[in-house]
């Protein structure tokens, strides 16, 4: 194994652990709880639920009715 490749290990460690979080001040906080930040609940969200359940042939992370995997209510 290259002598650098150990020191490369650790770079990326830390550049993952330093990159992971970010501190929000309060006044920054209003934008994050803006509704248009939300994941989407709309008739495409709903739609690409139900699109994914059929494809995939089980229900999905999304919750609600699962389908047979032919398109069926």
């Amino acid at each position: 194994m290259p002598e650098w490749y150990g020191k490369f290990i650790v770079a990326c460690f830390i550049a993952v652990v330093f990159c992971s979080c970010a501190s929000v001040k309060p006044y920054q906080r209003a934008y994050l709880n803006d509704p248009e930040m939300q994941p989407d609940t709309g008739p495409e969200a709903q739609f690409e639920t139900y699109y994914e359940s059929i494809r995939e042939g089980s229900s999905t992370a999304g919750g609600g009715k699962a389908t047979d995997g032919c398109g069926c209510k």
